[in-house]
């Protein structure tokens, strides 16, 4: 319980996932005149500390939502593959939820009829949300190839991406 504290690992019910995530949606549409909401290509999205993945597994259903009410059809599924691939982004500093939100995401867009395959991945990324955003000053710490090549793809990202929805777990207990 203390380490659960101390890292902030907190589970949110889905109705309150799901108001959050419908709400930005609304407010992206209503408030920054973006029609699309979440499924404009041109929103970039963050869930900073995204645990096992609800508000990005939501953040998927939402877009994968409007674009069946825009008359996509069977390429709905594509453009959320596209999105979580290429706009929608999770940092996780712990492995096993890291795990089970790429494990989520994957039955997501395998049901969807989407499956990511060969080197294709979710934007979820094992990483320190709190570091990182600035170039290393110093020697380059070595790292296990898969970590290192983690890490490297979650500093892009938080070096390059025009993010501007931050979306996640409140802190509860501040």
């Amino acid at each position: 319980p203390d380490l659960r504290k101390q890292l902030g690992v907190w589970y949110t019910p889905p109705e309150i996932v799901t108001y959050m995530v419908e709400r930005v949606d609304q407010l992206l549409r209503s408030e920054l005149g973006i029609e699309d909401g979440l499924a404009d290509e041109s929103v970039y999205v963050l869930d900073p500390a995204t645990g096992t993945g609800s508000y990005v597994v939501e953040v998927a259903k939402r877009i994968h939502k409007t674009l069946e009410e825009q008359g996509h059809g069977a390429m709905a599924a594509a453009g959320v593959k596209r999105a979580l691939t290429t706009r929608v982004f999770g940092f996780e500093i712990l492995p096993a939820p890291y795990v089970v939100a790429h494990l989520q995401l994957g039955v997501l867009l395998r049901g969807m009829g989407a499956a990511l395959s060969g080197k294709e991945r979710a934007g979820v990324y094992l990483t320190n949300a709190l570091t990182g955003w600035e170039e290393p000053k110093g020697a380059k710490q070595s790292l296990l190839p898969f970590l290192q090549e983690e890490q490297e793809k979650a500093a892009k990202v938080k070096r390059e991406a025009p993010i501007i929805v931050i979306l996640g777990n409140p802190p509860y207990n501040g």
